[in-house]
């Protein structure tokens, strides 16, 4: 590794290979040495301009900005004063601290609800995703519904493609947006982060196995294509490992019929509702898959004229 200074390592990282895997090892949670960086931030954007006595403009700690975290974090600083005075609300701020510095998800949480009041670009996400990638955080900052918010910080190429697949189909596209949002933002939810991944799916795919059907499903497109696999055209050529198609096939299958949450198991053992790292899987494997139905990769085979 050259030692420019973007690609700077601390000494003890240089020295072994162990050392440089715990330097870049990524942490949940807010770990100690993010800590007063991350507050930092956090209190900046908790104050409010406001004049004093003599007129002169100066910043104080903002109580409704206090309050509303609380109410939508469902957390109580104590603070019981109602900030008529500055000194009582930095009494406020204080207090609001301690009870984050304590709880992790609740830091985060506040946080994120305080990011998503800006837009994408401004300075302070900038400013924040500094902190993050500098602290080496498992989070950074990305889009959650077309609004800044904490996603979790995967592998770049991955992330891009999700992007730029999204972009390429409104309706598959905005289906897949969902699905990341809840499979890898701070609100995570597994099983809707799975079905909107076999929705995305269906909606690229629909166009080009079934575009009659008014009610396309995945089950009847893997039906469909099993059948008559000659009447779809795969970009990928068949070798002597794997035919192309038999690997399509197994994909949609694996995301269709791996959605168990969809029924209730008569077995009582049986898991309700996905898992996280099953509904991860999901979203990555239907990134691959609308990828392939809208850039063209796989294509009906019609007759010729």
């Amino acid at each position: 590794m050259s030692e420019t200074k973007d690609e700077w390592v601390p000494f003890s990282a240089r020295r072994s290979e162990a050392g440089l895997e715990d330097f870049v090892r990524l942490s949940d949670g807010v770990p100690d040495w993010l800590c007063e960086s991350l507050w930092e931030w956090l209190a900046g954007e908790m104050h409010r301009r406001t004049s004093g006595i003599n007129g002169r403009l100066y910043d104080t700690p903002d109580e409704r900005k206090i309050r509303r975290v609380e109410r939508i974090l469902k957390i109580s600083s104590e603070w019981r004063g109602i900030g008529d005075l500055h000194s009582d609300r930095i009494e406020g701020l204080s207090k609001f601290r301690a009870v984050l510095y304590g709880d992790d998800e609740a830091f985060l949480g506040a946080v994120d609800l305080v990011l998503s009041d800006h837009e994408p670009g401004d300075d302070p996400c900038g400013r924040l995703e500094t902190v993050l990638e500098e602290g080496a955080s498992a989070w950074r900052v990305g889009l959650v519904s077309d609004r800044p918010g904490l996603v979790e910080r995967i592998d770049p190429t991955v992330q891009l493609a999700a992007e730029t697949t999204g972009t390429l189909d409104p309706r598959a596209g905005r289906l897949l947006a969902d699905a990341w949002k809840h499979a890898f933002s701070m609100n995570r939810d597994p099983s809707a982060a799975y079905r909107c991944a076999v929705r995305a799916v269906e909606a690229a795919a629909s166009p080009v196995i079934s575009p009659s059907d008014s009610i396309p499903t995945l089950g009847k497109m893997i039906s469909a294509f099993r059948s008559k696999p000659e009447k779809w055209i795969f970009s990928f050529k068949v070798d002597s490992a794997a035919n192309p198609k038999d690997v399509l096939l197994g994909m949609l299958q694996m995301i269709w019929t791996n959605e168990y949450s969809r029924h209730v198991d008569p077995d009582v053992q049986a898991p309700l509702h996905v898992s996280q790292k099953e509904a991860e899987s999901a979203v990555v494997l239907a990134l691959t898959l609308v990828n392939w139905f809208i850039s063209g990769a796989i294509s009906r085979n019609l007759p010729a004229e």
